[in-house]
């Protein structure tokens, strides 16, 4: 065996200097650091960062911007894997000349000032990015994005309600890490810094009729608030089935125009404040509606007839006032061919189609002031099916209180999102018996980009202390381990960013033949090469190069 993996070692070498003969594909740098151990390059003075200042508005209101904001006054810092600085600058004085670090995964962040708990008006933007630092490599950054960092909070009253309450004695507080109370006349934004990705805003509302010498507190949670949000906090005027009118904290911009008299004998004592449990429901038994549904052919028979159901229910506490039904595709085609048949925004329960077309496009035709309802998207299946792409049905149905719930249909046709991995001329998922004639082949796919290329080698005869001989490990990344890229790329490997940020790995850049060769020395048995692609959306495919050796 011992003379087995002498052999094995001398043809790496004979591989590894043929390899770094015929790559030329990296940018080596020259100069008097070239020759330093694992140091790549990080280039960021040209780097161009702009800043997104729309918020994302929850509850469908429009935007505004901040106010100006100097990008050049930001704080740029680059960190290790472990969170280490490496280093620090402001994004005006950002350095020209490339920074030395040690080959790996660092994440660039940018802020425009510190967050604190609960301030007025005092947004905060940041972003971030991962890049991949290679030996010997210069890594360019070109472009990063900056969004709003804290939570914006806003409070509002409807005009009729307005009327009847004593300023003096209204208020609201808002608390999440920190508190804010936004007096009646308060007509600024509060800004809160996020202590999760997901989290709860807890409200305090004070307030006294006018006329009347009783004060009332009302308190309520919002739960699901995420950094980048715009959360419009509104006072409104809840009805009741008897004519009677209460108080409602909702989070939305709902106002009532109606004239409204108060019976105060029974509103006094009856303040109702919903929460999530009063809001509709929009749900597709058996689906998750976070995640898209993957609509493929062998949903359809011989004669094109979709064979399964798509069908959304919609059930409300209270009566249905709107359910609107809001269409968009990444295919253009698709929204054209959806528009001629009816609008690509139409509320349900006011449409401008006729019954004959809401039924053909399976919508209800009796939604309106209903407490239940469906929508059969199956009778759009063959649509759907004629143009490849993501289409989304953004569907918000609100009821006559006012509150409200959106959901959002998504189904992709003909894209696999997640990442492909293809040994070409082969099948992939049955063991393989090699020939001289063998080929390895590999093909990666990923729409989404790669983030992570992983590969275990499994073997009952190469052993992981013979693989340290010769500059290898049992397990490593295509992408992070980069003390082995220049061993693996003169093995047939692609590495560093020819792996990271890639849609597309062409089976002659992973052509992994040669090193059959060097397997075959070990006799027989077999081989398994386990590679886990991960994208950038967190997409994970695993798939096992197994060989047998005769």
């Amino acid at each position: 065996m011992k003379s087995v993996v002498k052999m094995m070692g001398v043809a790496f070498a004979a591989l590894l200097t043929l390899g770094a003969c015929s790559k030329d594909k990296v940018n080596y740098v020259d100069g008097p650091d070239s020759s330093k151990d694992n140091i790549g390059y990080l280039l960021v003075g040209g780097m161009e960062a702009s800043i997104l200042e729309d918020t994302e508005n929850v509850e469908n209101s429009s935007a505004t911007r901040a106010g100006e904001v100097d990008i050049n006054t930001f704080d740029v810092v680059i960190t290790n894997k472990d969170g280490q600085e490496m280093a620090s600058f402001k994004y005006g004085e950002r350095p020209s000349e490339p920074i030395e670090l040690v080959g790996g995964v660092y994440k660039i962040t940018m802020s425009s000032a510190q967050m604190q708990g609960a301030q007025w008006e005092a947004p905060v933007y940041g972003g971030e990015k991962e890049v991949v630092v290679t030996r010997k490599q210069t890594t360019e950054v070109r472009d990063l994005v900056c969004k709003l960092a804290n939570i914006k909070v806003t409070v509002g009253y409807s005009a009729d309600l307005a009327e009847q309450l004593d300023q003096e004695y209204t208020k609201m507080t808002v608390e999440l890490d920190g508190a804010l109370e936004y007096a009646f006349s308060e007509t600024r934004a509060g800004y809160f810094a996020p202590v999760a990705a997901e989290n709860t805003l807890k409200l305090t509302f004070n307030c006294r009729y006018k006329g009347e010498t009783k004060d009332i507190t009302m308190t309520n949670e919002i739960k699901g608030v995420k950094a980048a949000q715009w959360r419009k906090i509104n006072v409104v005027v809840q009805h009741a089935a008897d004519g009677t009118a209460s108080i409602g904290i909702v989070c939305d911009t709902w106002t009532y125009d109606e004239e409204i008299t108060f019976d105060t004998s029974v509103s006094l004592m009856e303040e109702i404040i919903p929460d999530d449990s009063d809001a509709p429901v929009i749900v597709w038994e058996g689906h998750d509606l976070n995640e898209a549904f993957e609509l493929t052919d062998d949903m359809f028979d011989a004669d094109g007839n979709f064979t399964s159901s798509i069908n959304l229910d919609v059930t409300a506490k209270a009566a249905i006032k709107s359910l609107v039904v809001k269409v968009s595709s990444d295919n253009a085609d698709f929204t054209t061919a959806y528009s001629e048949i009816m609008a690509l925004e139409e509320d349900l329960c006011a449409p401008t189609a006729s019954n004959t077309i809401l039924k053909m496009m399976g919508y209800p035709v009796d939604a309106k002031d209903a407490t239940t309802t469906r929508l059969k998207f199956a009778s759009q299946a063959e649509l759907l099916k004629s143009y490849e792409g993501t289409h989304s049905y953004e569907i918000t149905v609100t009821d006559v209180n006012g509150a409200h719930t959106t959901a959002t249909l998504t189904v992709k046709y003909g894209q696999n999102v997640a990442p492909q991995i293809i040994w070409v001329g082969y099948n992939i998922d049955e063991r393989q018996t090699i020939t001289s004639d063998t080929t390895c082949k590999i093909r990666v796919v990923a729409p989404l980009a790669i983030k992570d290329f992983e590969i275990e080698i499994k073997s009952n005869t190469l052993t992981p202390e013979e693989l340290a001989g010769v500059g290898l490990a049992s397990e490593f990344s295509l992408v992070t381990s980069t003390d082995m890229h220049e061993s693996l790329a003169g093995l047939g490997f692609p590495v560093g960013d020819d792996v990271y940020g890639q849609t597309l790995i062409a089976e002659d850049k992973l052509d992994i033949t040669s090193f059959l060769s060097i397997l075959s020395m070990l006799g027989s048995g077999d081989h398994d090469f386990v590679m886990t692609v991960t994208d950038m959306e967190g997409n994970v495919t695993t798939k096992t190069v197994m060989m047998h050796f005769e």
